[in-house]
């Protein structure tokens, strides 16, 4: 700025005042400041207007003969809301000084109390103040210009995403949403849900038969006669996969769920779907299991489902074209909890006596040379008969029977033990990624254990990245806040994990302060063939950038993947296809 001359104007009725004012600008100190003078705030407002030869700064008298006090502020600020203003009164009032400040007047100067120098310092500092403004200004409507083209696309997304292409009824992810949120609502009002899995019987023969398009059609149309069997608002009826098809219904007991399957079965054989290659009629028909629980916390969700998928195989087995009902007389429902009670012991005792597993996976750098190697840390069971289990087969459990709070505390303790072993110098380029999952992130006490942790372990904070998920950190947006501002202030690093997958709005992002923002799979997943996702996936990564964030990419599958992910500038990149997780202590092996 100092380089280049700096157009000045001064609007003054002093010609006195003029005089002194381009004296101490000129006086040896003022070479790059070329200043024109106004007598009158109508003259000056006029200059203001000629854009062929622009003013940088304007300096203002407040006693004017055709204006007086704030009011000339106001005017000039008003009808030019860009252009830095410093005032320049003999009113001594500091109640006025900082009114004037406080309404968007760069500098208040009290004439015959200041020098040459202070006056060019104030020009310079005042231009350089609103061009940082004006800057954040831009930065902050493109970030809200991003978050509007985002929202808008996840709520189209949102749509899309409900429904299957086919079939035009809900979908698997649609449903596995409201079937948690049935459980959930009914576990507290204990009112019983029941669940149908509906099975179109011998289908691949009629695709065989009569070929995959009217495979289609078949599929399209049983979905329409599911759906038509079901009145009430609250029931769900989604396409399961496959020629597969589920049907939600709360607050409805097994004789109740009886009846729904049977008008199924009386609507399907309406439509009189023709399927001569089927053993067992020579109309479409369908296989239906139904089960039936009233929901409670100790018991797994997925229980339900897999008594419905039990009752479904009976049915088939029994000849098809069928309902078979899963009976939860006490035995089973003792059976049912005996179950879940099973898994709580043994992920206690697995606590207890060490038999968890820390795995890693590599999240390497997509477009940096030298970087620090990222690894995230997962967790696996190893049974006595020395079966590894993936937490998908727990973590449900876990998480309803509160014990995901001790695991992750059980995986930091054991990840800084680990760690300890070796020399700070030679973990020094490494950075270890933890998740933290909705238990851990609503006590306040994690951060007081792990500087405990810290201390007890002689480990860095700053080579640790904690991950918490879009859902999670929505869920629980004050304590996330806090949490991850602590850990920051620790020397850690945040990762916001799936994200995405939320159609919420970027407004908490602003609230939760992050290093990475780790893009949703099921964005990177299709982004090779869907060019929404794509958009999406880009538009997430120039948000980031806008935060001086940087971008992980998950589920990264195969090289075409790969080669869709390099143009768009995301910074780092996680996948099977990239790295199999494997054992945290193969890796600290080859650090010996």
């Amino acid at each position: 700025m100092q380089n280049a001359c700096i157009q000045v104007l001064m609007i003054e009725d002093n010609i006195l005042d003029v005089e002194i004012v381009q004296e101490l600008l000129t006086d040896g100190q003022g070479k790059f400041i070329s200043i024109e003078h106004r007598a009158t705030l109508a003259a000056g407002l006029e200059r203001l207007k000629d854009n062929h030869s622009p003013i940088d700064i304007a300096l203002l008298d407040l006693h004017l003969t055709d204006a007086h006090g704030l009011d000339c502020f106001h005017q000039v600020h008003q009808a030019f809301p860009e252009l830095p203003l410093i005032i320049l009164s003999g009113n001594t009032d500091a109640t006025l000084a900082l009114e004037a400040v406080q309404q968007g007047a760069q500098d208040y100067l009290i004439k015959s109390r200041f020098n040459g120098k202070l006056l060019q310092r104030s020009i310079y500092y005042a231009i350089e103040r609103q061009k940082l403004h004006l800057e954040l200004k831009v930065k902050t409507q493109q970030l809200q210009d991003l978050s509007d083209q985002l929202q808008q696309t996840n709520h189209t997304l949102e749509q899309l995403a409900k429904i299957d292409g086919l079939t035009q009824v809900n979908n698997r992810r649609q449903f596995d949403q409201i079937y948690l949120t049935e459980w959930h609502r009914l576990c507290r009002e204990q009112q019983p849900l029941s669940v149908l899995l509906c099975d179109v019987d011998y289908f691949k023969a009629y695709n065989d038969t009569y070929a995959h398009q009217a495979g289609d059609r078949c599929l399209q149309q049983v979905a329409q006669a599911i759906a038509a069997s079901t009145k009430r608002p609250a029931d769900c009826v989604a396409r399961y996969g496959g020629e597969e098809f589920v049907v939600i219904l709360p607050q409805t007991d097994l004789a109740g769920a009886a009846q729904v399957a049977d008008i199924i079965h009386a609507n399907l054989r309406q439509l009189h779907l023709p399927h001569t290659t089927s053993p067992v009629s020579n109309q479409v028909t369908l296989s239906i299991g139904a089960a039936c629980q009233i929901p409670q916390r100790e018991i797994a969700p997925s229980l339900l489902i897999s008594a419905a998928d039990q009752a479904l195989y009976m049915a088939k087995k029994q000849g098809r074209n069928c309902t078979q009902l899963h009976q939860h007389h006490s035995t089973h429902q003792g059976q049912g909890n005996h179950q879940t009670l099973q898994w709580i012991d043994k992920l206690s005792r697995a606590m207890e006596q060490d038999q968890f597993q820390l795995y890693v996976q590599p999240i390497q750098a997509l477009n940096a040379v030298h970087t620090n190697p990222h690894y995230e840390i997962l967790l696996r069971l190893q049974d006595p008969t020395g079966t590894v289990v993936t937490p998908e087969t727990f973590l449900s459990i876990a998480e309803d029977s509160e014990l995901m709070a001790r695991i992750d505390r059980w995986v930091i303790q054991h990840l800084f033990e680990q760690l300890s072993s070796h020399a700070a110098a030679v973990l020094q380029s490494y950075r270890f990624h933890i998740n933290l999952s909705n238990a851990t992130c609503k006590n306040q006490q994690l951060i007081e254990v792990i500087q405990g942790l810290v201390r007890t372990y002689g480990v860095q904070l700053n080579r640790f990245c904690f991950e918490v998920s879009e859902s999670v950190a929505i869920a629980n947006l004050a304590n996330t806040s806090q949490l991850t501002q602590a850990l920051q202030a620790g020397g850690a690093q945040v990762v916001l994990d799936n994200f995405g997958s939320s159609t919420s709005s970027f407004a908490y992002l602003k609230q939760i302060p992050v290093d990475y923002l780790k893009i949703a799979g099921l964005f990177i997943k299709e982004m090779e063939t869907d060019a929404v996702s794509k958009e999406i996936v880009h538009s997430i990564h120039n948000v980031a950038a806008v935060m001086d964030a940087q971008t992980i990419a998950m589920c990264v599958e195969s090289q075409a993947v790969l080669n869709a992910l390099k143009p768009l500038g995301v910074n780092y990149i996680q996948g099977h296809y990239l790295g199999q997780p494997r054992p945290l202590v193969d890796l600290l092996a080859t650090l010996e």
